[in-house]
């Protein structure tokens, strides 16, 4: 909208010879200098800028009086000049300082080229103003003086120059935000892909997670030949912790075993919530000998903790089945090899590991 009414200003005023003064002085100098004032309010806005708009309400009808005393009544053009010079260099100034001065770096980014043509406005009309004070002789606009053509010729100019300044910022401002979408949307891809691999008790990873990785495992192991084992851990006695304190405590059970277990494991470990008060570890290049290693340290780690929980103490113990990867193993064999092995600790007495070879 500023760009038209300043726009149609111009066209306005280039045509003083075939029009009257109303049209050719008054409204093309009123679209011009409200078109500013617009275009001020433009920048405000496209940069989160409160601007006060009442003073520049009289403001415009004080000019439309002034130009049209001085057209229609006391024609005087030096006066005309003065005025429309003086009334429209604090509105350049204004958006030049809320450009520098009030708005953020980003923003101020976007409008450099705003900014910079804002300056020249500045300099050609303060340019006229000059030459107004200083009584230099014009002729009346009707006779469309070579000093005034060439003040349209300029202004028309960085209108064009101010089109694509402002087209510019919003180009900018539109990557900028599309940037911040695009970051946006990876860090919600990222976060729903965690959610989609995480056991919501636990935080630890979930059995579709487990199963993804085992099968990773495997691939490395048939490929390059790595060998490694999984332990089958179980919690000996939950149920009793369910039906004795209630599902609450059950939960912190499992919370703190998981978090036991996950805190002493290798970086290169994996362990996940097979489905109940069942977990699945991967030990990555690591034969029975090495797994049952592991399993027993962290039997010692979670039988030595005592659960405290308001009122409640309770210790914990857990029984594991270990397996390790063979030629022939798919990975339901591995996991059932696993299986069988927990089963026989706890058979055995549970706060046990075995082994199936």
């Amino acid at each position: 909208m500023d760009f038209i009414f300043q726009s149609i200003g111009l066209t306005l005023a280039s045509l003083q010879s075939v029009l009257s003064p109303i049209y050719s002085v008054i409204i093309a100098n009123s679209f011009m200098y409200v078109g500013a004032i617009l275009l001020l309010f433009g920048v405000g806005k496209f940069m989160n800028i409160k601007i006060q708009n009442v003073h520049y309400i009289f403001s415009s009808i004080l000019f439309i009086c002034l130009y049209s005393i001085f057209t229609l009544f006391y024609p005087n053009t030096r006066i005309r000049l003065i005025v429309f010079t003086i009334m429209i260099l604090p509105v350049f100034t204004h958006t030049i300082c809320i450009i520098l001065f009030k708005a953020d770096r980003k923003h101020r980014r976007f409008a450099v080229h705003v900014t910079i043509a804002h300056a020249l406005l500045v300099l050609i009309h303060g340019s006229r103003a000059y030459i107004g004070l200083s009584n230099f002789r014009l002729f009346d606009y009707s006779y469309l003086h070579q000093s005034e053509s060439i003040f349209i010729m300029i202004s028309l100019l960085l209108m064009v120059y101010l089109t694509f300044s402002i087209t510019q910022m919003i180009y900018m401002k539109l990557l900028h935000q599309l940037d911040q979408s695009i970051d946006y949307t990876k860090d919600l891809l990222v976060k729903t892909q965690h959610l989609a691999n995480t056991d919501n008790l636990t935080k630890i990873y979930n059995r579709g997670k487990i199963e993804d990785t085992l099968k990773e495992q495997m691939n490395i192991y048939e490929i390059y030949d790595r060998l490694f084992s999984v332990l089958m851990v179980d919690i000996d006695h939950f149920k009793r912790f369910n039906d004795q304190y209630g599902h609450d405590f059950g939960d912190q059970v499992i919370i703190e075993v998981s978090r036991l277990l996950q805190q002493n494991l290798r970086a290169t470990d994996s362990i996940g919530r097979w489905g109940g008060e069942e977990f699945l570890i991967v030990l990555r290049d690591s034969n029975l000998q090495i797994a049952q290693s592991v399993g027993q340290k962290l039997i010692n780690i979670i039988g030595a903790k005592t659960l405290e929980y308001g009122e409640i103490k309770e210790n914990m113990t857990i029984s594991i089945g270990c397996s390790e990867m063979k030629e022939s193993y798919t990975m339901s064999k591995l996991i059932k090899s696993a299986d069988i092995a927990l089963y026989e600790a706890k058979q055995n007495g549970r706060n046990r590991i075995e082994i199936n070879s």
